[in-house]
């Protein structure tokens, strides 16, 4: 029994020596650090796949590093942001005259023009030409889509006219000069006629016309002064003239009502101060005729007029022509006297024609019409 036990255990002892097959043979290799050529063919492989794995990564980075250099150099473009600015503008212009305004916008959307104020002004909306009206300011916009530039216009007078109503309840006393150095002395005023029909004075129905007046000029693009607003101020022929001097006024309208002892006269004159009068005519003398002949052809067109001896009368007596030194002229719109033309002149349809024709005598005088 003793001797088979040694006999094993001899025999266990060689299988350790020697190695095992198989599995066990792989383990003592792996133990010993053989160095047998399929242990060399092992390391080999192992060595190989850790090159090529090394190879894969190193790979693996150079492609990243390429990939994120390309990113960093292929900036994205910018977006250009529209915009508008202004190519043609003004930012004062005449009433009654035009002017084009003009916008470039870079975006999509088209340009589009428009005012503050359509009284003052229009514009169209397409174009950009602005026709300017009356006095005043007004913004002008352009817009392109959510963008747009402004401008204020100031819109200036074509032209300035004084206007005179004719005569006041309260009248200046005294005398005064005919004209600049004249030694004739005439009275400064007078309460002026009345209605023989309708009994309206004529200081009323003057201030009614001219205020009247007034309001289209206005609208019209005209500058206005007025020697009078109300009947209470008593004011002379030379005080009258002397507010046209003042606010040097393009043209000077006196306007008046007529009478004579005879019913049956009617119709419309104008007076003037002409070349030959020794106060102003030289340098007046001309412009006036131009003037009274303007606002008689405006007159007569607009209300159908009769007109008395030609309706075009040279004086050199008139007071308040011959201190005036800007083209002046005085209107007699119809006699007071003739019961036809009383009537008419109190009615607010007649009143209207005569405004019209006056303020259209106006813009034919300075060409405008």
């Amino acid at each position: 029994m003793n001797e088979l036990k040694r006999a094993l255990a001899f025999v266990l002892c060689i299988c350790v020596v020697v190695g095992f097959p198989g599995n066990l043979s792989a383990a003592g290799e792996a133990a010993s650090g053989d160095s047998s050529p399929n242990a060399s063919t092992d390391a080999s492989a192992e060595a190989q796949v850790e090159t090529t794995t090394t190879e894969v990564a190193t790979t693996s980075i150079d492609a990243t590093t390429e990939a994120s250099s390309e990113a960093t150099t292929e900036v994205p473009a910018t977006e250009v942001k529209p915009t508008i600015k202004w190519k043609n503008k003004t930012e004062s212009i005449k009433a009654g005259k035009s002017y084009t305004f003009k916008a470039v916008a870079t975006g999509d959307d088209a340009v589009k023009y428009s005012v503050s104020n359509t009284n003052v002004a229009t514009i169209n909306q397409t174009s950009g030409k602005l026709k300017a009206k009356k006095v005043g300011k007004v913004t002008v916009t352009a817009k392109s889509g959510s963008l747009s530039v402004s401008v204020e216009v100031t819109v200036k007078a074509k032209k300035i006219i004084c206007l005179d109503p004719g005569h006041s309840s309260s009248v200046a006393k005294g005398t005064e000069p005919i004209g600049p150095g004249s030694k004739t002395m005439k009275a400064k005023d007078n309460s002026g006629t009345c209605g023989n029909y309708t009994h309206v004075p004529e200081y009323k129905l003057t201030l009614t016309v001219a205020k009247k007046l007034r309001t289209t000029l206005i609208s019209r693009g005209y500058k206005v002064v007025m020697t009078r607003n109300d009947n209470k101020k008593a004011i002379s022929c030379i005080e009258r003239a002397k507010v046209a001097n003042k606010a040097k006024a393009n043209a000077y309208l006196r306007i008046h009502a007529d009478s004579i002892g005879s019913s049956a006269v009617r119709g419309m004159s104008m007076h003037y101060a002409s070349t030959s009068n020794p106060y102003i005519g030289k340098k007046y003398g001309a412009a006036n005729k131009k003037l009274s002949a303007a606002i008689k052809k405006g007159f007569v067109k607009a209300t159908g007029s009769k007109v008395r001896g030609g309706g075009l009368n040279a004086r050199n007596d008139l007071t308040g022509n011959n201190w005036a030194y800007v083209p002046t002229t005085l209107i007699e719109m119809g006699f007071m006297s003739n019961p036809t033309e009383d009537r008419l002149m109190q009615t607010a349809a007649y009143q209207k024609k005569m405004v019209k024709g006056m303020a259209d005598g106006f813009d034919i005088y300075f060409g405008y019409k």
